[in-house]
């Protein structure tokens, strides 16, 4: 059963916009910041802010106001283990025409973290997508044509991130405005804690 959006008695959405996600440090977004305006000289497009990059774990859409407070407590639930990922490639969307930084090698720490999360979150009512899980972090949106293979082979930028969060996201015509509602830090290892 999926947790669908509880809806007011004028049939406005009564909830918030919700998704899990590691939130790169000061120096992380710097390099990505680089790396979204070499795309953007070569597919133009709208690069994304500074404070929005990050690497979505889980998006939930619209979930009711009662619940948020539930999937905070998640992120104290267990301890949860981090690593480093590698980004070392463009990709890109076409339906949603995102060019977005990426890993060429699966990062198993970053799997085991996404697939404890959706079990977790599976337990609670909260349908797991069945698109398989694709770890990137969105540099551009509305890019033009082009293909990102083309553009040279970035810096590999060895990351490792030290905060999952439980974000909300307000859309706006200039682009989504994200607020951070729990964290916790992620712990160095090379898995995910919980089962």
């Amino acid at each position: 059963m999926t947790a669908g959006p509880a809806r007011s008695s004028r049939g406005e959405v009564a909830g918030r916009r919700v998704f899990f996600a590691l939130w790169p440090d000061e120096a992380t977004v710097q390099a990505l910041s680089g790396w979204a305006q070499r795309a953007h000289a070569a597919f133009g497009g709208r690069v994304m802010r500074p404070d929005t990059l990050h690497l979505t774990l889980a998006f939930l859409g619209t979930v009711p106001h009662d619940r948020v407070a539930e999937l905070a407590a998640l992120l104290d639930e267990d301890s949860l283990i981090g690593g480093t990922l590698r980004l070392d490639r463009y990709g890109r969307f076409r339906g949603p025409r995102i060019v977005w930084a990426g890993s060429s090698a699966t990062a198993p720490w970053l799997d085991a973290l996404h697939g404890w999360l959706w079990r977790t979150l599976a337990r609670r009512g909260f349908e797991r997508p069945d698109e398989p899980f694709r770890p990137h972090v969105s540099l551009l949106r509305r890019a033009g044509p082009g293909d990102p293979d083309a553009l040279p082979i970035p810096e590999p930028l060895d990351w490792t991130p030290r905060r999952c969060v439980l974000a909300a996201s307000a859309p706006s015509p200039d682009g989504s405005f994200y607020e951070i509602l729990a964290e916790c830090a992620l712990a160095p290892g090379g898995g995910a804690g919980g089962s």
